[in-house]
């Protein structure tokens, strides 16, 4: 049932991360997120090709090298935001496609102690600045072809909670374009999320509050209620304005106060979990 609700979550131009090409030096690994940020901004960038997956927004995949070891990014660098763009479902306010949101993303995954998005950092490409992400290794499958292969998780339960997670992330930044494809799913079963250039909207009201479910982590409810708007507007500097900063507090609000309602309805027991300290400690290392 969590598979299929997952399809509410939302991005363009998935890579096809599946299909490793062999490199030609040590693979960059073990690092930790700094020293994968510095990689990622500082790293020779050498053979580059579209990232496939069949998106709109021309991101590409790119082996980038340094210090004799290498590694594969994926880059985005579209930058658009109107105030009202006629789509195929209908006219859409405050439209926004950006890589900015794509290292919005993984600031706000870091702050709230997820560790579920791949590091991400901006970084010149070309004559235009871009969003480069770590690549995911060892991706077994993506959540898209879970479904159609009918394959379930070795364990449920944990699979389960990472979904929640994933649910009451994209309420939290308003992610309008969550596909299958873009949950990724490693040889591990920990949930990846990438691509997220359609999020970070202005509104206020959450996008589909039926989506949170009846459960939630309860480190990240801890999370939440510590966000706070000095902490939010100086992680999100150059990347989010101040009306969308705003949004995501008001926002957090909300799922705070869905899930004190929760608690105080079936008790926090029913409500609250602790995922496994192995899948999120792993995920911060990969």
């Amino acid at each position: 049932m969590l598979g299929v609700l997952a399809a509410a979550c939302a991005v363009l131009a998935v890579p096809t991360q599946g299909e490793d090409v062999p490199p030609k030096a040590p693979k960059a690994v073990g690092l930790s997120d700094a020293e994968k940020e510095d990689f990622l901004l500082t790293a020779v960038i050498g053979r580059t090709r579209g990232a496939g997956g069949g998106g709109t927004t021309g991101s590409l995949r790119a082996t980038l090298s340094k210090d004799g070891r290498e590694h594969d990014a994926h880059i985005q660098e579209i930058d658009l935001a109107k105030s009202v763009v006629n789509l195929a479902g209908g006219a859409e306010i405050d439209f926004r496609d950006s890589y900015r949101n794509n290292v919005a993303a993984y600031r706000l995954d870091r702050l709230l102690g997820l560790g579920m998005i791949p590091v991400t950092v901006v970084r010149q490409q070309g004559l235009k600045k871009a969003s480069f992400t770590w690549w995911v290794d060892d991706v077994l499958m993506s959540e898209k072809d879970r479904l159609q292969k009918e394959i379930d998780s070795p364990d449920p339960p944990v699979w389960n909670q990472q979904m929640y997670a994933v649910r009451i992330f994209d309420q939290l930044i308003f992610n309008t374009d969550r596909n299958l494809g873009n949950l990724l799913i490693d040889t591990e079963w920990r949930m990846w999320m990438i691509d997220h250039t359609r999020a970070f909207k202005i509104f206020k009201e959450l996008k589909s509050s039926q989506n949170l479910g009846t459960h939630c982590s309860r480190g990240l409810l801890e999370s939440l209620r510590r966000l706070d708007k000095p902490t939010l507007t100086e992680a999100m500097k150059g990347l989010l304005n101040e009306t969308q900063v705003k949004g995501l507090l008001a926002r957090r609000d909300r799922i705070v106060k869905y899930y004190d309602t929760k608690i105080a309805e079936v008790g926090e027991g029913t409500v609250l979990y602790d995922l496994p300290t192995r899948v999120m400690a792993a995920q911060g290392r990969n």
